[in-house]
């Protein structure tokens, strides 16, 4: 029985581990994917502006940035979908959900650059572009790319191959742990009802050598009166003749009836105190077990 449940809780044990791996590498491939996209991000960014920087940072934008600056008379923030900033990122899923984001600060605006990043996207790092032109000096150029990404698309840019393999073992071992000592518990209790032998109101218990009363509390029985008391269980009969009892007991002894009845003595009042069996003499021959 202890031997079944070790077993189970090794397998239970062995299931865990396989979960929490399978996970564990998910959570870190994940993790590698979105530092990908930022990465990626990043990179897009750079090239898109410094690629265009004659059309996003010539004088006369720059002025046009200025003069929206001074008529909204607030920071301008614009942000879209931007072709070239699509096609300059390097993971073909990222396109079609990217936005490139500009926003236009004058020099000690106490406001931020950017506001916190929308639940669901991830962001690149800002750039910051500082005007020095006599026009519109101190005017600042903040640019950050963003994708949409969701848990799905993240999923599907990680190696889950791994983490899988590994959920399927756990799959796998779980089921057919399950079975295997689903199918061996209906052996495994029948041989412990086999162990138990009941007489009366008292029960012994085989693999634990001892006897137990109805309020399944243990006999105080010493070593040689537990033997005789297994010997009666064990009989189909509960009788056992004074000759088999001496020669099991005390084998080699000549006469050893003084001892047996010294053991008979003192084992009765135990048994009859703690059940309703009580302990009988067949004419001096043999002693029985039965239920009084």
């Amino acid at each position: 029985m202890k031997q079944r449940i070790s077993a189970a809780n090794l397998s239970i044990a062995l299931t865990l581990l396989l979960v929490v791996l399978s996970f564990g590498f998910g959570y870190r491939s994940y993790s590698q994917a979105e530092r990908r996209v930022i990465s990626d991000l990043n990179q897009a960014l750079r090239h898109t502006v410094l690629q265009n920087e004659d059309l996003w940072l010539n004088t006369d934008t720059i002025h046009t940035y200025a003069k929206l600056q001074e008529v909204m008379g607030a920071p301008v923030s614009v942000s879209s979908s931007n072709r070239k900033f699509a096609e300059a990122l390097s993971l073909q899923r990222l396109r079609d959900v990217s936005t490139l984001s500009l926003h236009i600060l004058k020099k000690n605006d106490p406001s931020t650059v950017f506001n916190e990043i929308p639940a669901g996207y991830l962001a690149s790092d800002t750039l910051i572009w500082l005007s020095t032109t006599a026009d519109a000096s101190g005017l600042t150029l903040s640019f950050r790319g963003y994708a949409r990404c969701s848990t799905a698309l993240l999923f599907s840019l990680s190696e889950q191959t791994i983490p899988a393999l590994l959920l399927l073992a756990a799959l796998i071992w779980g089921t057919f742990s399950f079975f295997y000592f689903r199918r061996r518990k209906p052996a495994t209790e029948g041989n412990e009802q086999e162990s138990i032998i009941t007489f009366g109101n008292l029960s012994l218990s085989l693999p634990e050598a001892c006897f137990y009363n109805e309020r399944r509390e243990k006999l105080k029985l010493t070593p040689m009166q537990y033997t005789l008391m297994e010997m009666f269980y064990l009989s189909s009969s509960h009788l056992l003749p004074k000759s088999d009892i001496c020669q099991s007991l005390w084998p080699g002894k000549d006469n050893a009836d003084e001892t047996l009845y010294t053991l008979i003595r003192r084992l009765k009042p135990i048994v009859e105190g703690n059940s309703n069996l009580k302990i009988t003499t067949d004419r001096g021959r043999a002693y029985g077990l039965e239920i009084g």
